[in-house]
């Protein structure tokens, strides 16, 4: 009889092992969800706002290196850059600012130089 309660008590040990064990994974896995969702926004997010997000980029490199007057379009990973800028060493700049903006594949040029 003294072998049998000894043997309830350590399933209940062992239970209550186990439920705080299965706890902790659960809890982690609840926390863990929310990271691997917000890691595929990029998959999630619409082209109209890709566009607009890398012609705000490429802007905002134009403005950084003082180059205005520029008109940039973004669709689909191709910047089209036009307006007129004094000199060829500005156009290049411009150019290289659109090229080093993350999800460009292709830059058009139609800027003129007086």
């Amino acid at each position: 009889m003294h072998g049998l309660s000894l043997e309830r008590i350590v399933l209940s040990v062992r239970s209550v092992v186990m439920e705080k064990t299965m706890k902790k994974i659960l809890l982690a896995v609840l926390i863990s969800l929310p990271l691997v969702a917000c890691s595929n926004w990029n998959r999630a997010t619409p082209a109209s706002f890709d566009n607009v997000a890398t012609t705000a980029e490429v802007k905002k490199n134009l403005v950084a290196d003082g180059l205005t007057g520029i008109d940039v379009d973004s669709s689909n990973g191709v910047v089209t850059l036009s307006g007129s800028l004094p000199s060829r060493s500005d156009r290049e700049k411009a150019v290289r600012d659109a090229r080093k903006v993350n999800g460009v594949k292709r830059v058009v040029d139609h800027i003129s130089v007086p």
